[in-house]
C-alpha cells in the first residue's frame, strides 16, 4: 500500500513515522520497534509525529508515541488513532510505558485516558524506572461503545 493521508492521518508510511518517533525518544536511539504499524498525524502538510503500535501480543498492543507541537490531538484525530488497535486489531488492552522522570508524557497518557499500572525500577534502559500505563477498551473514550470490533465481524 502506498502512503496516503485520511482526514489527519497518515496510512502507509510505517518506516518513516517510526524513524521520525523512535529519533524523540532518547532510550530508542538506535534500536528497533521490531514488527510495527506506524501511523502519522500531518497538519497543513506537515508530520507532526505518530503513533507506533508493536509488541502485539493478540490480546494486547503496545503504543509508543511523539510529537514535535502541541494541538495535534484534535478528537478526531484521537478516534482514529485508538480505532486502530481497538477496532482493527481488536485488541482489549492498549499498554505504554514511558521513564519516570518524562513527566509531560505520563500526564499525556493520564490525559489520554490511560491507568497508570506499574513500575518497574530500571526497565526502561537498565538506569531509569518504567512506568506503565493500561487501556481497556471498554475504558477508551475515544471508541464508541457500540463499535463492532473487525476482525470480530469478519470471522462471523
Amino acid at each position: 500500500m502506498s502512503p496516503h493521508i485520511v482526514g489527519s492521518i497518515l496510512i502507509g508510511a510505517d518506516d518513516l513515522v517510526a524513524e521520525l518517533v523512535a529519533s524523540r525518544i532518547p532510550h530508542m536511539a538506535g534500536a528497533s520497534w521490531g514488527p510495527c504499524v506506524a501511523l502519522g498525524v500531518v497538519r497543513n502538510g506537515v508530520l507532526l509525529g505518530g503513533f507506533v503500535y508493536n509488541n502485539y501480543r493478540g490480546h494486547d498492543v503496545q503504543l509508543n508515541a511523539a510529537f514535535d507541537r502541541p494541538g495535534w490531538a484534535l478528537p478526531q484525530t484521537l478516534r482514529a488513532l485508538f480505532n486502530y488497535p481497538f477496532n482493527q486489531m481488536g485488541v482489549a488492552r492498549v499498554t505504554a510505558v514511558t521513564g519516570k522522570s518524562n513527566h509531560k508524557a505520563r500526564k499525556g497518557l493520564l490525559d489520554l485516558g490511560f491507568s497508570q499500572e506499574g513500575a518497574h525500577r530500571r526497565g526502561l534502559d537498565g538506569i531509569e524506572t518504567a512506568i506503565s500505563y493500561g487501556m481497556l477498551r471498554e475504558q477508551c473514550r475515544w471508541v464508541k461503545p457500540h463499535e463492532t470490533r473487525i476482525n470480530a465481524a469478519a470471522a462471523a
